[in-house]
């Protein structure tokens, strides 16, 4: 009798790491957080690439990044928690300004400041939103991550002007966020996104005609403004298995007036000197 209790006991205790594995499966392939997939047609058009080798994109330098099983559970067990000696006590106070005076195009180069690297930048009468990850929890879901630590946001997603352009720097949670995009797709024009990312937008119902995939040094415009797609060091990734499946980078955006960089996410290297030689001087 003893014996059939303990080996029902080890079947239940075997049985919940496997229930909560299967869990998250059905939510890692389910859940539109994630973000879309790479067809072959995608990954050989990736090869093109000279920053792509061996079905992942790289860096200039070699990186270390955390990869044992211990580190990346710390990480993520860090993300879920937080920090209590890097977290303010109360919300951060945000000055909210009049959304009209934001609709109207002003003669000057403006930079509202969402947070983290989330920024609307009205520049020659165009409205460029950069990196805008407008939700509550930089996390494919609000248990994973902790809330932003600012009082709401200074403008509403609905009170925007009609955006010309969104610039994304890399796939991560904090820069590229789902409902965000959700919300911004139908008043935004068009898409400028690393090799890669394009396939998060796809599946978003974005339309390939207003994607723009762009890879390190290539260059494009919009009108009067002119952009360049350029290195960081950094990685990607948004699940457990696609680490430096799509590019990470950095924006020049040049004006008629005033020229602007956008580092995204990077540490130091001999990129920096690089695009200012290339690109500057930036205002």
């Amino acid at each position: 009798m003893k014996r059939k209790w303990w080996q029902r006991k080890r079947t239940f205790l075997l049985g919940i790491p496997t229930l909560f594995l299967v869990a998250v499966a059905i939510f890692m392939n389910t859940s539109p957080e994630f973000g879309g997939t790479h067809s072959e047609a995608d990954k050989k058009r990736y090869s093109a690439s000279v920053n792509y080798s061996d079905g992942l994109f790289q860096n200039i330098l070699p990186t270390f990044l955390p990869s044992s099983p211990g580190k990346i559970a710390e990480i993520f067990w860090e993300r879920m928690t937080g920090d209590q000696e890097r977290a303010p006590k109360e919300k951060i106070k945000v000055l909210r300004p009049d959304p009209l005076v934001i609709a109207t195009p002003p003669e000057r180069t403006r930079l509202v400041w969402f947070g983290h690297s989330a920024f609307l930048l009205q520049i020659d009468g165009k409205n460029i939103l950069l990196d805008p990850m407008f939700g509550t929890v930089a996390a494919p879901h609000p248990w994973l991550g902790s809330p932003r630590f600012a009082d709401g946001l200074p403008i509403e997603i609905a009170d925007l002007p009609m955006i010309d352009a969104i610039l994304l720097s890399h796939d991560h949670y904090d820069h590229l966020d789902y409902s965000s995009i959700m919300k911004l797709k139908a008043k935004t024009r068009e898409f400028y996104v690393p090799l890669g990312v394009g396939a998060h937008l796809r599946a978003w119902g974005v339309e390939e005609e207003r994607i723009h995939e762009l890879d390190w040094w290539d260059e494009t415009d919009n009108d009067s403004l002119h952009f360049a797609f350029t290195p960081a060091r950094h990685f990607s990734g948004r699940g457990l298995f696609d680490r430096h499946t799509t590019l990470w980078g950095s924006w020049v955006i040049h004006g008629k007036q005033d020229s602007l960089y956008f580092s995204g996410d990077s540490g130091y290297g001999p990129h920096f000197a690089e695009i200012g030689a290339k690109y500057g001087p930036f205002d």
